[in-house]
């Protein structure tokens, strides 16, 4: 989502959201890590779990704090390891590199974890259009992420720099949004254009096998993150005007919702490396923030078979 378009929609949910109220309901507690006025989300874990990096992004920024930031997950420590504009970043899974959408959405980059001069390092003539949405494969060994000219899901591999197209479909823009554990398969969420209806697909590498996930909520949007052990998913669908969190079993089935708010827009979900709790950013209360749940993985399951037999 771009940092404009955002910064409305932050707007309005202040608006309709008393700045004293949560407005919420959380399948489970939450806390607040964030509280910059500013617009502070879509975080990515750190490969031991301690620790986030994180979004910065204010259109009045004069002190130079736009950029990508690192926080320890108690909320203490925030140091920012790039300055610019940086989005939906994604921390490599040997904790070297941080992959991310730069020059706002046009290109993507990478930077060392602890901070560094940014790397270009795909070829001139992969072209970036409002961000490529760039995901690590489980191994590390590849980068997912969507080419703005043919609007296809592509695959880069690290060591060859070798670049492959796996899918493409008329009318319809592929948002990659994890690999599956086992690293064959990348999944996405297929937006039809214009109605910006969107179904949940897993794209194998070879793009022949490729298998619709079914029984989500119908107006499912976007913001998918797998659970480690891919048992369980979490992504974003519209409610009203407002985006909210919902979890459902990988291979299909019922729906909970998991951080569901009336007023005011929850997104950019990521698990952590033990599955056992999600960071996302909500415009719950005065600011754009990131919260972290807590889970009880056993009473989701309970939960998500209650769902399916009342289906």
């Amino acid at each position: 989502m771009k940092p404009y378009y955002y910064a409305a929609l932050v707007m309005l949910a202040l608006i309709l959201c008393p700045a004293k109220q949560t407005c919420a309901q959380d399948l489970f507690e939450v806390r607040r890590l964030t509280t910059d006025p500013a617009q502070e989300g879509f975080p990515t874990w750190a490969p031991h779990g301690d620790s986030l990096i994180y979004q910065h992004t204010d259109m009045n920024d004069t002190a130079g704090k736009n950029g990508l930031w690192k926080v320890a997950l108690d909320g203490s420590g925030a140091k920012q390891i790039f300055a610019g504009v940086g989005e939906h970043a994604k921390w490599s899974p040997d904790g070297r590199l941080v992959v991310f959408d730069a020059d706002t959405g046009q290109s993507i980059k990478m930077i060392p974890a602890g901070g560094g001069t940014p790397i270009t390092f795909l070829p001139d003539s992969i072209h970036i259009r409002n961000g490529g949405l760039p995901h690590w494969s489980p191994d590390g060994s590849k980068i997912a992420f969507i080419e703005g000219s043919s609007v296809s899901l592509c695959v880069y591999h690290m060591e060859s720099g070798k670049l492959n197209s796996i899918f493409r479909k008329e009318g319809t823009v592929p948002l990659p949004g994890g690999w599956t554990t086992d690293g064959k398969q990348v999944l996405v969420a297929l937006m039809e254009m214009p109605s910006r209806k969107s179904t949940i697909w897993k794209i194998s590498l070879d793009g022949k096998e490729n298998r619709q996930i079914t029984g989500h909520h119908e107006n499912f949007y976007r913001h998918l993150t797998l659970s480690p052990d891919g048992s369980l998913l979490v992504y974003a669908a519209l409610e009203g005007r407002y985006l909210g969190l919902y979890i459902m079993p990988t291979q299909g089935g019922a729906s909970l919702p998991f951080a569901v708010t009336p007023d005011a827009h929850n997104e950019g979900p990521i698990w952590s490396p033990d599955g056992k709790k999600i960071a996302f950013n909500s415009t719950r209360g005065q600011n754009a923030d990131i919260w972290v749940m807590d889970l009880d993985i056993e009473e989701v399951w309970k939960k998500l078979k209650e769902a399916d037999s009342n289906k």
